[in-house]
């Protein structure tokens, strides 16, 4: 009888085993929403099992699902002698889904001891782009913070800002006039780096500042850039989540809500080029034109529309920015644009 359980547990065990690679497998292929399937099923047989675990918490991370990533993947640093990997990588994976939760000291503490293990090269590998990612590995440690409700700065020089309360305060004020027309609820603060070198942010992050992460909510910006910016961007997809974007309608949104005085309209004329000038043709092939023209002109069209349609509309068009949803959202489109293009000329 003993013998015919030891041979029963046995195979249990071999079977285990086999669909524990076969999630694996599933893993590497990207069936995340399968493993997340077929493990849930698993653990109900082997509940405290720390690879099943893992490797549910790892596919929610890769879907995004970070906050029902973090209790699998808690399950997944238990110690396992002959397999360390799996705490190394349920360790890194669950530094990413901490830093997107909103909780970043966590994330980076685990991210930093995944990578001390080393038992991984993929594993360490992956930890330290997390690190270089969010902007949390050694360049950015001896940047001054300074956090808000919504932001936390990092300020590469502080010394060339002349008073650090006022330009914190401005930004916090611009995140809240801007979200009461988004109305987002973030899951973590937007970083916010400050940067006074232009040149050095190009060599160290290899683009020109400003720019949003949006994926990471992280803001890249010289410290005379204009305020609301780069913050309506990361809350604009937030909220709307475009499925498509043009670059008149997306930078012109954010140009309307830079926080800046300067009348919309008035820059947009400034920039209108010589010649003949078609608003159509500039948002479906921004390169006819001069390379940002977009901006003031898109800034001064978002305007417009805002004050003729009302918000419900202009929100309806972010999420959808060709010219064809615009058509649909604005009966008497064609008649809006010749409007608007009149206004140009005066």
């Amino acid at each position: 009888m003993k013998h015919i359980l030891f041979v029963f547990l046995l195979s249990l065990s071999f079977t285990l085993t086999a669909q524990v690679k076969d999630l694996g497998k599933l893993f590497a292929k990207g069936k995340y929403e399968k493993i997340i399937e077929k493990g849930i099923v698993l653990l109900e047989n082997d509940t405290d099992n720390p690879e099943i675990n893992s490797l549910i918490g790892r596919a929610y991370v890769a879907l995004g699902k970070y906050e029902k990533a973090i209790p699998f993947l808690q399950m997944g640093v238990v110690p396992v002698d002959d397999k360390p990997f799996v705490r190394a990588w349920s360790m890194a994976e669950l530094g990413k889904a901490y830093y997107h939760t909103g909780q970043q000291e966590k994330g980076i503490a685990n991210l930093k001891k995944a990578i001390e293990m080393g038992v991984n090269r993929n594993c360490t590998r992956f930890s330290n782009n997390c690190l270089i990612r969010f902007q949390e590995n050694a360049y950015f440690q001896n940047w001054e913070v300074h956090e808000t409700k919504n932001l936390r700065f990092h300020f590469q020089d502080i010394s060339d800002v002349d008073n650090i309360e006022e330009y914190i305060s401005q930004h916090e004020k611009a995140y809240n006039k801007i979200n009461a027309f988004f109305k987002v609820k973030l899951a973590k603060k937007i970083d916010f780096f400050v940067w006074k070198d232009r040149e050095e942010a190009y060599r160290v992050l290899g683009r020109q500042l400003g720019f949003a992460n949006l994926k990471r909510k992280i803001i890249n910006a010289w410290y005379k850039q204009t305020k609301g910016h780069e913050i309506c961007h990361i809350l604009c997809d937030l909220a709307l989540q475009p499925k498509k974007k043009s670059l008149l309608i997306n930078e012109g949104i954010a140009v309307y809500f830079d926080q800046t005085t300067r009348n919309k309209m008035d820059q947009a004329r400034k920039a209108l080029p010589e010649g003949e000038f078609y608003l159509l043709e500039l948002w479906e092939s921004p390169t006819h034109y001069e390379r940002d023209l977009s901006y003031p002109m898109g800034g001064a069209f978002i305007d417009f529309l805002m004050n003729k349609e009302g918000s419900a509309k202009l929100k309806e068009l972010l999420k959808n920015q060709t010219i064809e949803n615009a058509k649909a959202i604005y009966p008497d489109f064609k008649d809006l644009v010749k409007t608007f293009e009149a206004m140009l000329e005066r």
